[in-house]
């Protein structure tokens, strides 16, 4: 199969999967408890206004005209407009999805850091202390709750060390050194279980092409040990774990709830929370789909460079 065959049936294969998504997104609003009228109208009681406003938003048609016009709309870039803020969705997003982005790259950043070299050492050193170390801290990184590690995080650095700011964001584009003052410790506490997961995988990958006959021979031809690591081994072990990364990442633009929550950091995730507590389903239709379309293209674009870096990948 070629590069653009690839291509194509790749992005074929996307399609229903955006209508999926769609679909799922829209009905949020038709499967919790009660609808915008009522978070409209707060604690007013005016049927009148209530009949009003069904028909301004449209609730008095069919659902597959609800869902044609919600459609026609995001097509068009228009998310709605917020209850809560009386503000255009687009506009939410666009504040508070860059914001989720610099924490998810920040997060994969010192993850890799951290989890490639502790995985390769320990494949290289198994059953020695250095192999007993990296998986003690990958089991503490599975076990341990997000928000636990972000509260003792922010009880040692942040109160007691006084290293940290314990919450609150500064604008990149205003400071960026207090920018990345406030990132850290959020990044650290997300980033923690990535270092658990790619320790894993890189230690798993690096033995299985460690027991493979290519590694004998090399060592039969007399080919130094770190050679044989750097120049062969490396390139075939990393590609499973940076598949993973890649996925996680885009994982990662939906699953920071926790984190921005605890560190009152303000992104897409903090925002799609307030927006299920204040019932403000226009944030929130917006927001996992927003979440959902970048979480699907991001994997998409892993797919496709790992076809063009190694033509032998096939489409099942």
């Amino acid at each position: 199969m070629s590069f653009r065959q690839f291509l194509i049936k790749r992005v074929l294969y996307v399609l229903p999967t955006l209508f999926l998504v769609t679909v799922a997104v829209f009905s949020i609003l038709h499967m919790v408890p009660g609808d915008p009228v009522d978070a409209l109208l707060s604690e007013m009681q005016d049927e009148e206004m209530r009949i009003i406003l069904i028909k301004q938003l449209g609730l008095d048609q069919p659902i597959y005209v609800q869902y044609f016009r919600w459609m026609t709309k995001v097509v068009q870039g228009d998310l709605g407009q917020s209850i809560l803020h009386n503000r255009s969705v687009s506009l939410i997003i666009k504040d508070a999805l860059p914001r989720t982005a610099y924490l998810a790259v920040a997060a994969m950043a010192l993850a890799l850091i951290i989890a490639l070299p502790l995985g390769i050492i320990a494949a290289v050193k198994r059953k020695k202390w250095q192999d007993y170390f990296a998986q003690v801290t990958a089991m503490i990184g599975l076990s341990v709750p997000a928000f636990w590690e972000g509260l003792l995080v922010m009880l040692f650095f942040g109160l007691i060390l006084g290293w940290f700011p314990v919450g609150g964001y500064t604008d990149p584009s205003e400071d960026f050194f207090d920018f990345l003052h406030h990132l850290f410790l959020p990044a650290v506490v997300l980033g923690f279980e990535l270092v658990a997961v790619l320790t894993r995988m890189t230690r798993s990958t690096m033995l299985d092409e460690l027991n493979k006959d290519y590694v004998q021979t090399h060592r039969a031809q007399g080919l130094p040990e770190r050679q044989i690591i750097t120049r062969y081994v490396l390139k075939n072990a990393l590609m499973p774990t940076l598949t993973i990364g890649s996925i996680r990442m885009a994982a990662l633009l939906g699953g920071t709830v926790v984190i921005e929550s605890v560190f009152s950091w303000p992104g897409i995730g903090r925002t799609i929370l307030e927006g299920i507590t204040s019932q403000d389903f226009p944030v929130v239709q917006g927001g996992v789909l927003v979440v959902s379309f970048a979480f699907i293209f991001i994997n998409l674009l892993v797919d496709i460079i790992h076809k063009w870096i190694d033509p032998r990948i096939k489409l099942e």
